[in-house]
């Protein structure tokens, strides 16, 4: 289940929405079936249809592929992995609507839902596609440019089960956009696709090139010839430790996991590999310790080549980059949630059921706990093995799936090679001392590392993310407070519901803390410059607030949100003016007290006109219906 969950996480049957990184644009892929019929209407010769649906909001819209004069054009590129096999991009016209940057002329845009469609070859029943999206979002007064990668894996797809293109509301005007167009077969056979090794230069002159704009010198002039990232020949510094083939390969990747155990950045990990060493020592009898300690090597050794195995997979499907993971913000906030429990297990707090770290013998599953622990540990690695795994990854991340494989388990194989030894001879146990009371100082330290690491993912997380992050591991020590709670419940009933309720906190808050905030109208800071060059000239919501207030973050939270700006700016065209008295600042002062208020909060909506000097004011807390009608009585 815990792969499951990380696979759902890392890889999505849909393309990771830009919702993420855009607010005012949704990505969605579909996939649709074509009919013998429909590849007659359309001229494609394939019977997928792969649709990325471009969904704009807020009153957003972006440029068709083909704007007119004016304009960015909206562009996919779209490949085909792990062969980097270039699929074509159907655009639909868009809709024309008059420029507001430029008025008297139309530009094609689109601003409902438009999918940019991508035929696929038919022969495939599994696929990965990758995506560079650009276009230009834009709104009434403002335009932004907008950058992504897009993934989507498709796995088992049927045509018999996908929803029939011709049923779709767009396919009327896709199939008027067709007529008369060139026929499209695609198959594996007619799409260039880049060749490595002998084949690279046969590859280079079928595959089309990608070359960026014509350089120009200092008068302006084009040059001759235009840059192509192709032409570049890089030579290594160190070309005896460059890895070309998979024997190669494996040797260094046994090498370099082995090296993994001893990296200085993997020292928050030690507290979870101690429990290798005193794995047994609680044990009475030698055998019995022998036999603790080697069943745990080889489970935690298991653990390590499980978690390799799932990961290789997964990156030879979805085309990943190694440690890319990291750079998924729910990711990150869920690995840090689970480090955070570990560490306040340690302290006493509570047991964890699945990996406990105590170093007693009594812990409830060894081969599990040993299992989940050579996983966790792992995990905790991977965004510190670059130096050691840059040469052996890229080379194998661009090879078939086998070769990919191949090249992780014996990075695996070498991380659990100290663990395998430790097994074969179980005879180590007998040296290590018995726990007793030191042991509780080795766990609060390991507690204390554990707490370090989280302090290092934490660091990883975009910093508006900081503090949902900090309210998602303060919910997590309540759930941990209340799992420990539990194991001293009279009743099972009892003992479950406060179990159930610890797990629906931690994951309620960190679905919470994962979301990414949705973005508001910008607010700007107040300047008595601005603001004067401001009055009387635009509709502006002014704000006064504190970072120690704690009314104004309430009204943050309930009233001040994300969709009621986003509402109001475009239904007022509201400029938003904060005034911030975190600080003591004279002018602020001097401004809350010309608006007959010695305390904050206080909002001021002022109109555009003559009347712009007598602003309406709203003092102390107010809610979302109180604001809707002072706007709607001062802007009507």
């Amino acid at each position: 289940m815990s792969f499951i969950s990380t696979f759902a996480l890392i890889c999505p049957q849909t393309v990771l929405s830009a919702q993420n990184q855009n607010p005012n644009l949704d990505t969605k892929w579909k996939l649709y079936s074509l009919t013998k019929d429909d590849q007659k209407q359309t001229g494609l010769k394939t019977n997928i249809l792969v649709g990325l649906m471009l969904t704009p909001k807020n009153g957003w819209y972006t440029y068709s592929h083909n704007p007119g004069k004016l304009g960015q054009p909206t562009t996919l590129k779209v490949t085909l992995t792990p062969d980097n096999t270039i699929l074509p991009a159907i655009y639909l016209p868009g809709k024309l609507k008059d420029d507001p940057f430029n008025k008297g002329k139309k530009v094609a845009t689109y601003s409902g839902p438009t999918p940019i469609l991508v035929p696929v070859p038919a022969s495939l029943k599994s696929f990965t596609l990758k995506a560079k999206l650009s276009l230009l979002m834009c709104s009434k007064t403002a335009c932004q440019p907008f950058r992504t990668d897009l993934s989507f894996f498709g796995m088992a797809v049927s045509p018999d089960k996908l929803p029939q293109a011709s049923l779709q509301p767009w396919w009327p005007e896709f199939v008027k956009m067709r007529k008369g167009a060139k026929t499209i077969k695609i198959s594996l056979k007619d799409i260039a696709s880049k060749v490595e090794g002998k084949n690279a230069e046969k590859a280079t002159k079928s595959q089309p090139q990608k070359t960026a704009p014509p350089v120009q010198d200092v008068t302006g002039s084009k040059t001759d010839s235009a840059f192509s990232f192709d032409s570049l020949k890089p030579r290594s510094f160190t070309p005896g430790l460059e890895v070309t083939d998979l024997t190669t390969a494996i040797l260094f990747g046994l090498l370099a996991g082995f090296l993994l155990n001893f990296m200085p950045c993997v020292l928050p990990v030690i507290s979870l590999k101690l429990s290798t060493l005193l794995a047994g020592a609680g044990h009475e009898s030698a055998e019995e310790q022998k036999r603790g300690f080697r069943e745990h090597n080889i489970f935690f050794a298991l653990g390590i080549l499980l978690y390799f195995g799932v990961l290789s997979g997964i990156l030879g499907m979805t085309g990943m980059a190694w440690g890319q993971i990291f750079q998924k913000p729910p990711v990150v906030i869920g690995l840090t949630g689970v480090v955070f429990a570990l560490s306040l297990s340690l302290f006493g707090l509570f047991n964890l059921p699945i990996v406990d770290l105590k170093l007693g013998s009594d812990n409830s599953g060894p081969r599990r706990q040993a299992l989940f622990t050579g996983i966790l540990a792992t995990l905790l690695a991977t965004p510190c093995s670059g130096p050691f795994l840059g040469g052996v990854l890229g080379w194998a991340m661009v090879q078939q799936h086998y070769v990919i494989s191949s090249v992780f388990l014996s990075v695996g194989a070498g991380m659990a090679l100290p663990y395998i030894l430790m097994a074969i001879f179980p005879a180590l146990a007998t040296k290590f001392p018995k726990p007793g009371a030191w042991t509780i100082w080795i766990e609060r330290a390991a507690g204390f590392f554990l707490a370090g690491t989280c302090i290092y993912l934490f660091s990883i997380l975009p910093e508006d993310m900081y503090i949902p992050t900090l309210i998602f591991l303060w919910f997590t020590s309540v759930g941990a407070w209340m799992w420990g709670l539990s194991a001293g419940a009279d009743k099972k009933s009892v003992m479950y519901l406060l179990r159930i309720g610890a797990l629906a906190i931690c994951i309620g808050a960190g679905f919470w803390a994962a979301t990414p905030q949705e973005r508001t109208a910008h607010w700007i800071g107040f300047e008595q410059q601005d603001f004067t060059a401001r009055l009387g000239k635009e509709a502006m919501l002014v704000e006064f607030t504190a970072d120690w207030c704690p009314s104004c973050k309430v009204l943050k939270q309930t009233v001040l949100t994300p969709a009621n700006l986003n509402r109001w700016q475009e239904k007022y065209n509201l400029t938003f003016i904060k005034v911030d008295l975190t600080a003591p600042d004279k002018v602020a002062d001097e401004f809350l007290r010309a608006l007959g208020s010695r305390s904050i909060p206080l909002a001021a909506i002022f109109k555009p006109g003559d009347d712009s000097s007598s602003p309406t004011v709203i003092r102390d807390l107010y809610t979302t219906g109180q604001m809707d009608e002072a706007l709607s009585q001062t802007l009507k």
